[in-house]
């Protein structure tokens, strides 16, 4: 499956997809948004969009009818994606059968002791995960308890910098368990700005096709080194033991 991970614009693959042949869009545009270049001092490729709406509204060509958007969203930008889709797609609070804006949930990291993770970057306090958005096209039979707000261990190498390579590394366990809660096996799922493509993973654990998206080729290879340690066991006890391997050498002055 790995064939499906396409390098290219955002927009332009999207574009190029059949139209509404997806179940589930996992949109992760936070670190793609040319408005984003420079943050926190991080040079890295961008996409061609300029605003979330562009791609959400292509995203939303892509999806089948009652197919649902998980979007990974920031405190910037999570109130203002909501309120687009409310006003663009319909809010289901004011016609309950309909679709568009379902609700907010989110991904709460967590330390080893089971504490919130308060390791998040910057000197104001720390968000300990992220929102995510959940909205679905028109009405859907697509219908789960799985809770939206998730809770994980976030996927770092302690003292050897970032997992894979690559600077934004998210959990696959939340996106499995939406994608299982919203989709059926051999339903497709797309992953724009995928990144090390956690919903990608996800969803070929679930026996679901997808195709992940992403500008970088650098992407695509961090991504098949994360999917051969999700195929070789467990992610958070593979970089748990590298990290412990790291600081071993270091305690011994190796380099």
């Amino acid at each position: 499956m790995a064939s499906n991970y396409r390098i290219g614009d955002a927009l332009t693959e999207l574009r190029s997809l059949e139209s509404e042949s997806a179940a589930v869009v996992c949109l992760d545009d936070a670190w793609a948004r040319p408005g984003r270049q420079g943050a926190f001092g991080v040079d890295y490729p961008t996409h061609e969009f300029e605003t979330t709406a562009e791609i959400v509204d292509v995203a939303w060509d892509v999806l089948e009818e009652g197919g649902w958007l998980i979007a990974d969203a920031d405190d910037w930008l999570a109130p203002r994606l909501e309120s687009y889709v409310r006003e663009e797609y319909g809010d289901v609070s004011a016609w309950y059968e309909g679709g568009g804006y379902r609700r907010r949930g989110g991904v709460t990291y967590v330390d080893g002791g089971g504490d919130p993770d308060t390791s998040t970057p910057g000197q104001y306090l720390s968000n300990a995960g992220y929102p995510v958005i959940f909205a679905h096209k028109g009405p859907t039979p697509r219908r789960t308890t799985t809770a939206a707000r998730q809770i994980a261990r976030h996927p770092r190498r302690v003292e050897v910098g970032y997992p894979y390579g690559w600077g934004s590394v998210k959990p696959v366990g939340p996106y499995r368990a939406w994608i299982e809660g919203l989709t059926d096996p051999a339903e497709t799922v797309v992953v724009p700005c995928a990144g090390t493509a956690p919903a990608a993973i996800a969803a070929e654990q679930l026996g679901r096709e997808w195709i992940a998206i992403d500008s970088e080729p650098a992407a695509r290879d961090a991504y098949q080194e994360r999917r051969s340690v999700h195929l070789e066991g467990d992610e958070q006890t593979t970089l748990t033991d590298v990290a412990a391997d790291s600081t071993s050498l270091l305690s011994r002055g190796e380099r």
